[in-house]
């Protein structure tokens, strides 16, 4: 039901409200690593490195004798711990993963194989080039944060897909910042706890229950058009999600979205086209992500085999293959949807202050710090005087850029930025 998507959506959202800054502040720089990985070569990278991992399960497989081998016990933990590559599944890092492996030993090589299992998204991302390695390395770092905010039965994949839509939601009308975060989030927490919006869930729910015809998605529109609520965010984030919802949830056409949208006189900045690309890249994310996911179903299986010799020629074989191909879908996912999500958030055409900002603070985010004409910066805070403003000379008056004054022109920051005391 459309209801369930928005009440799940909410509810996330609203946990992170009085989360630190820092943790928060830990989300947008993941975000803002993810839109920036550009263009890159994974398949030599992942090529490589499972042409290592084959030759070492294949020296697993012929020094282990049935007769002095214990088979690998199937301890959900332990295996998420050494097999899981670090990407997208709960990491156990209280449990000594190495004595594990050393109580559970096939062959003097298995120890050495499961080294670079645990290993193996470092070393892949780590051949591609740092922005890579970057973004991994902070995916990792917040798989734990993340599913620490998620209500019973939500899982870390579909937690961060719901941040990305969130992010996007809140770049697309603002400046994405730790204030404008918490903002979006204690909206997001007003209307999860308001009586207003149970309205909204019975017109999702109507909605969904209908044959989606022009008419019955111009009521729905209707109805968003003149949704009340005291406060603007509030009513920008229902009618951002809602749209989102009958997008991907719903599957209407976006063409029908968009024209009954005009029909009920709902904005229509409200359902433009980088609306629908962030909810599409969003989407090819969570699909790449559920891809490597799948590896631990491949490993689960590996560990029910009993006889250790066959259990051996099974690995080989799923790491030439099944796995192997989930870390080739994963990296070259991982980049098209990057892609999609950066040109719905940042277009191309047009240019504001608040597009430089975020621009600049991604640049601080990659190398550390910008510098310009002999001042080193590390740190932006606050936006400019007018973050809309799109074209001229913009300023910022707050000495937010760490204690400095900053003016450029806009679109054209990198060349023209002056920093003043």
């Amino acid at each position: 039901m459309g209801s369930t998507d928005l009440i799940t959506y909410l509810n996330y959202m609203s946990t992170w409200e009085t989360e630190s800054d820092e943790n928060i502040d830990r989300i947008i720089s993941e975000q803002a690593l993810f839109v920036n990985l550009g263009e890159f070569d994974s398949d030599t990278a992942v090529n490589a490195e499972f042409t290592t991992l084959y030759d070492l399960s294949c020296e697993v497989r012929d020094l282990t004798v049935a007769a002095d081998a214990t088979q690998i016990a199937a301890d959900g933990a332990a295996v998420a711990a050494i097999w899981s590559f670090g990407l997208g599944m709960a990491a156990f890092a209280a449990l000594q993963a190495a004595e594990i492996i050393q109580q559970k030993v096939i062959s003097s090589k298995s120890t050495e194989l499961n080294n670079k299992l645990t290993s193996a998204d470092a070393d892949i991302s780590g051949q591609i080039n740092s922005q890579v390695s970057d973004y991994v390395d902070k995916y990792k770092q917040n798989n734990n944060l993340i599913a620490s905010k998620a209500p019973v039965g939500l899982d870390t994949r579909t937690c961060r897909g719901l941040l990305l839509q969130f992010l996007a939601q809140v770049q697309r009308n603002t400046t994405l910042d730790v204030g404008t975060f918490r903002q979006y989030a204690e909206s997001a927490r007003r209307l999860y706890n308001s009586d207003e919006i149970n309205a909204v869930y019975d017109a999702l729910d109507t909605l969904n229950l209908s044959k989606k015809t022009d008419a019955d998605v111009k009521k729905f529109m209707d109805f968003l058009a003149g949704f009340d609520f005291p406060g603007k965010t509030e009513i920008y984030i229902v009618q951002n999600a809602c749209i989102a919802i009958m997008f991907y949830k719903l599957k209407i056409a976006n063409a029908t979205i968009k024209e009954q949208a005009e029909a009920a006189g709902l904005p229509l900045e409200e359902v433009d086209a980088t609306a629908f690309g962030a909810m599409d890249a969003v989407g090819k994310f969570i699909t790449v992500v559920a891809v490597v996911m799948s590896v631990a179903d491949v490993v689960f299986e590996i560990l029910d085999i009993e006889n250790v010799v066959t259990q051996c020629d099974k690995m080989c074989d799923q790491l030439n293959g099944p796995i192997k191909q989930s870390y080739l879908d994963y990296f070259n996912g991982i980049k098209t949807s990057a892609r999609a999500y950066k040109a719905a958030i940042q277009p191309d055409s047009g240019n504001s202050a608040g597009r430089d900002i975020q621009q600049m603070q991604s640049q601080i985010q990659q190398w550390g710090s910008i510098t310009q004409f002999g001042i080193q910066i590390a740190e932006i805070t606050a936006t400019a005087d007018n973050p809309d403003q799109k074209s001229g000379t913009a300023t910022k008056t707050d000495r937010g850029f760490s204690g400095y004054n900053g003016s450029w022109e806009i679109g054209n920051w990198g060349d023209t930025l002056r920093f003043t005391n």
